[in-house]
């Protein structure tokens, strides 16, 4: 079987690097992996494949770089590039869009020239904001609440335009909190289990009461790949393992998995921080179920085995 070539934005990302990981133990796929050379501690994330003879790296900034004739010979575009961290969006929206909306428009540009047989925007819950029951489907009406949000909003417009001016083929996808090893030092997770192995409270933002789904990265990256042989061109997806955890929930498990008292929590403050920080996000995901997918990590389970591997790579803080 011919491989098919991928081109792989934010390759040293959290998720962009474990899906190329994902998509090289198949066989059947060669990687071109776009990453910006900052943090040297990213490159961790793809030691295991650095030397595979199927992946290759490529040192781009989207929304600086000259990026003609990167899709040449592409046959599919899976856009993770993004940067993420909404505090940091609230103190300075500008870097966030240049990375989310210019980025991404410079991409669709080349997408444009090249058509590759499908260009996948991989986007976020916070799009649809915050929804105190039930869940949001694919059409929910948009309502970010912080610049992050509001950038991964237009970039997922910017797609869609894409796809209805010039006929690109398009796929959007939204996911949930995910979690798994190698994620950034400053995300949730990791930061629980770094103060909890140090003897320092955990922080949680507020009363701790702000609800979050979770869904392993392996789970998101068979969604992914699902959706690069069956989804349905022009549709958006919803990729969610409908489990979710109240923050302080979460601090506290870390805790009891970790051997630690459950008084070792903090709750921190967060109209300084956070400001419009969303109360609960929920996604539906029949479209995506309804192709076959279902989570095989159990949360339980998948973050036991998450917390020990912080636990036993402490050097990854």
């Amino acid at each position: 079987m011919e491989r098919k070539r991928i081109l792989v934005t934010g390759v040293l990302g959290f998720i962009g690097s474990f899906f190329a990981k994902y998509l090289l133990e198949k066989g059947n796929y060669e990687i071109i992996g776009i990453g910006r050379n900052s943090d040297q501690r990213k490159f961790k994330r793809i030691e295991p494949i650095k030397d595979n003879p199927n992946f290759s790296l490529v040192f781009k900034d989207l929304a600086k770089d000259d990026l003609s004739d990167l899709m040449d010979g592409i046959d599919m575009v899976i856009h993770f590039a993004s940067k993420t961290f909404v505090n940091h969006s609230i103190r300075d929206p500008q870097p966030f869009i240049q990375s989310n909306v210019v980025g991404t428009f410079r991409l669709l540009e080349e997408a444009r020239r090249y058509k590759p047989k499908l260009f996948l925007q991989f986007s976020t819950d916070e799009i649809l904001g915050s929804i105190l029951r039930g869940s949001y489907k694919e059409n929910a009406k948009w309502n970010p609440s912080n610049p992050y949000s509001a950038t991964k909003a237009a970039a997922d417009a910017l797609t869609i335009a894409y796809h209805n001016t010039y006929g690109l083929n398009t796929i959007i996808t939204r996911t949930e909190n995910n979690y798994g090893p190698y994620q950034h030092p400053q995300k949730a997770l990791p930061t629980f289990c770094r103060s909890a192995l140090e003897g320092k409270p955990l922080p949680v933002y507020g009363d701790g009461k702000h609800k979050r789904m979770w869904l392993h990265v392996n789970d998101t990256c068979r969604a992914v790949e699902l959706l690069m042989q069956k989804g349905k061109i022009g549709e958006i997806y919803h990729i969610a393992g409908e489990q979710e955890l109240e923050n302080i929930e979460l601090a506290k498990i870390v805790l009891k998995v970790l051997g630690k008292p459950e008084n070792q929590i903090k709750l921190v403050p967060d109209f300084n921080i956070r400001r419009g920080h969303d109360r609960r996000y929920a996604l539906n995901v029949e479209k995506l179920k309804s192709l076959g997918w279902e989570p095989k990590y159990n949360l339980k389970e998948g973050l036991k085995e998450t917390i020990f591997w912080y636990r036993d790579n402490p050097n990854w803080f």
